[in-house]
C-alpha cells in the first residue's frame, strides 16, 4: 500500500518539527514509513538518514542560537562510546531480529506512544 500522496505531504514536515520542538519525531516518522510497507532494511536505513539530517539541521540551529558550550561538547564526547555501542547493537539486532518481530515491535511501541500522548492530553 503506497498511501495517499496528499496525506504523505502533510506528514513529511511532522518528524522535523516534532523533533525540533519536543525531541519526539519518531512517532510521526513511524506512521509515515510504516504505511509505505518498506522492507526492514529500507525502513531502518530511511529512519537513520531522516534523523541524521534532522539532527544535522538542529545542530546548525542550536549552534546559531548559541546553545552549545564546552560543557555540552564534553558531555557529547563522554557519551560517544555509548553511541558507538548502540550503533553496534543496532547492527547486530538488524542481522538477528526477524522482520515480523521487528515490525510487530514497531507497531506495538507506536501504539504505546500514541496511548501515552492521548493519556497525557486527557489528564
Amino acid at each position: 500500500r503506497r498511501g495517499s500522496p496528499g496525506l504523505a505531504g502533510a506528514r513529511r514536515p511532522s518528524p522535523g518539527l516534532a523533533r525540533f520542538a519536543t525531541h519526539a519525531g519518531a512517532p510521526p516518522a513511524a506512521v509515515h514509513l510504516l504505511a509505505k510497507n518498506l522492507s526492514k532494511g529500507a525502513y531502518q536505513a530511511t529512519t537513520v538518514l531522516v534523523f541524521w539530517l534532522i539532527n544535522l539541521a538542529k545542530f546548525a540551529l542550536y549552534l546559531g542560537l548559541g546553545l552549545f558550550d564546552t560543557t555540552i561538547a564534553l558531555s557529547a564526547m563522554a557519551l560517544a562510546p555509548a553511541a558507538i555501542l548502540g550503533t553496534l547493537l543496532g547492527v547486530w539486532a538488524h542481522r538477528h531480529v526477524p522482520a515480523w518481530l521487528f515490525f510487530g515491535l514497531a507497531y506495538a511501541t507506536l501504539t504505546l506512544a500514541g496511548g501515552k500522548l492521548i493519556w497525557e492530553a486527557l489528564a
